[in-house]
């Protein structure tokens, strides 16, 4: 079946997906080359075929002993274009290799530089990791140095009380005791009596 430049220029792909591919804009281009050569061709096969036509014409009244096969030019074309199509499909299937190739090596350089990406991030979180940690250990040094102050000053402090509250209790001990104030004695019935007689007097 030949293939007709109209038939490339209209032939549909289906996109592909997560899979490995060609830029669409380079493979168009690369269609519009064939799409040129391919019309290049038809015409040159066209104008070797006319050529061919009237070179048969003033060949059917000439002497039938001519030693060149009237096949002959009509052949030579069809060798012709097989050869440039074999040529043109030989340029396609190398364009196809060198794009599979340059396509693995970019996939080797994502991939590498992917994985040192990814190192040098994990690197970067272990030292943050790391400087955070250390930051932690110091706060806690200090705060166990600050709860170890606490208790010595509450040990002091508690000693100082305990001495002072004892030395009180010794001072408060030592302190005479007061005598006991004297009551008057009652009066005597006359010594009454009498205190009355002053009075109403």
């Amino acid at each position: 079946m030949a293939l007709t430049p109209e038939e490339v220029i209209n032939k549909r792909f289906q996109p592909t997906k997560f899979k490995e591919g060609y830029n669409p804009e380079e493979v168009d281009d690369f269609l519009d080359e064939i799409v040129i050569e391919l019309r290049r061709l038809n015409a040159e096969n066209s104008s070797l075929k006319d050529q061919l036509e009237e070179a048969e014409s003033p060949a059917s009244t000439a002497p039938a002993s001519s030693d060149v096969p009237e096949t002959a030019p009509e052949a030579e074309a069809s060798h012709a274009t097989s050869s440039d199509a074999a040529g043109l499909l030989a340029l396609a299937q190398k364009v196809h290799d060198d794009y599979v190739i340059e396509g693995k090596r970019e996939r080797e350089r994502l991939i590498v530089e992917g994985r040192e990406e990814a190192n040098l991030l994990v690197s970067t979180a272990r030292d943050e990791s790391d400087q955070v940690l250390g930051e932690l250990e110091q706060a806690r040094v200090e705060l166990e140095q600050s709860v170890d102050q606490l208790r010595s000053f509450e040990s002091t402090y508690r000693s100082s009380l305990r001495t002072y509250i004892t030395e009180q209790l010794s001072a408060l001990e030592q302190t005479p005791h007061l005598e006991p104030l004297e009551t008057p004695s009652l009066l005597t019935g006359q010594q009454a009596l009498d205190l009355k007689s002053d009075q109403e007097k």
